[in-house]
Parts: C-alpha cells; sequence; structure tokens
C-alpha cells in the first residue's frame, strides 16, 4: 500500500473513531428550552372590508379558532368546544379582535399569540383546520362563517395543519382574510 493511501485510510479511521465517541447516539441536537413558551402565533391580515357603514353590522365579531378536527356542523363547533377540541382565541367571555386601530381605521393586520400551559393543556396537540371566524348576525352559536385560513399553499382553501409540542412556539401561522373571497364553511 502507498504511502498516501496509508496516511489517508489512517486519516479516516481517525476521523470517524473521533465522532463516534458516542456510538450511534442521535445528533448533540439540544433539547427544548424547559422555560420556552409553548404555542403559535402569526398575523392575521385583512383585505376587501364590508363598506364603512356596514361593517359593524356585518362583522359584529372576529375570533381566531383552531380545530383538532374541521367541524361539520354548528352543533359541532360548540360540541368540540366543549370537550376541548377547539382553541378560541380571544378567549370566549373576553372582548373580540378590533376591527379598527386607534384612529377608528379598519385594520389591514392583527398580530397574535396563543400560549398553552403544558400540564394542564393536553400536548403534543394537532389542529387540522385554523380559520378566522366572523360573527355576521345576532345568533351567537350559528351565524359564524370563516373569513380567512391558515394554509400552507397560498392561492388554495387547502387547510394547514400544526402540532403543537411542549416548549415550542410555532411562528408564521399567518391567516389572510378576504371578506369579498372568505373560504367556504366546512360546516353546513
Amino acid at each position: 500500500m502507498s504511502e498516501k493511501r496509508l496516511v489517508l485510510l489512517l486519516s479516516l479511521v481517525i476521523a470517524i473513531y473521533a465522532g463516534c465517541d458516542q456510538g450511534l447516539a442521535p445528533l448533540n441536537i439540544p433539547p427544548p428550552d424547559p422555560n420556552a413558551p409553548t404555542g403559535f402565533g402569526g398575523v392575521i391580515y385583512f383585505r376587501n372590508w364590508p363598506p364603512r357603514d356596514s361593517v359593524d353590522i356585518v362583522v359584529q365579531e372576529l375570533r381566531l379558532a383552531a380545530f383538532k378536527r374541521p367541524p361539520t356542523d354548528t352543533t359541532g363547533i360548540f360540541y368540540e368546544y366543549l370537550v376541548g377540541n377547539v382553541v378560541i382565541y380571544p378567549p370566549v367571555g373576553t372582548p373580540s379582535f378590533a376591527k379598527r386601530d386607534s384612529l377608528g381605521n379598519l385594520r389591514d393586520s392583527i398580530h397574535y399569540a396563543i400560549y398553552f400551559r403544558p400540564g394542564v393543556d393536553s400536548l403534543p396537540a394537532t389542529y387540522t383546520y385554523i380559520a378566522l371566524a366572523w360573527r355576521d348576525g345576532p345568533n351567537i352559536l350559528a351565524d359564524w362563517r370563516p373569513a380567512g385560513l391558515y394554509t400552507t399553499q397560498p392561492g388554495t382553501f387547502n387547510p394547514g395543519r400544526i402540532t403543537v409540542k411542549k416548549n415550542i412556539f410555532l411562528r408564521n401561522i399567518d391567516i389572510h382574510c378576504d371578506f369579498r373571497n372568505p373560504p367556504p364553511r366546512p360546516w353546513l
């Protein structure tokens, strides 16, 4: 064996041996920070609001709803909420997202962040339908429809899915709302 090949072979053996001090252990990826927040957030973008003189009648309430399974009817939405299969933000019983900024102009975007409590909330949790819900009538249980949808395929109404894990905060879960072209209701 030539001297060059012997040096190359020995160098290769040393490099492999030095990199295998823990056998077949996983890569040295640090564990999640136990103090890191758990949840998800992003930006909700708005386009084509209803006319200013009717927006407060047509858009009575705006809330983000993240479902573990897409709802199939309005009764199902209420049931899924009661059994903990949907996260609603801002929480029920608190004011909804504001349509207007401090100057009275209709918003073009809203930043949001939803935090989970490890040990209290069931984790990991996968959400398959995340939408900005819009209430357009007086019936608080039935007059809801999606105004925008989280999707990983821009320009479609194919819902994107996320999995929330302990001590990991998912960013860029953005939702685009177009009041002239809202997503179809997945429920009847």
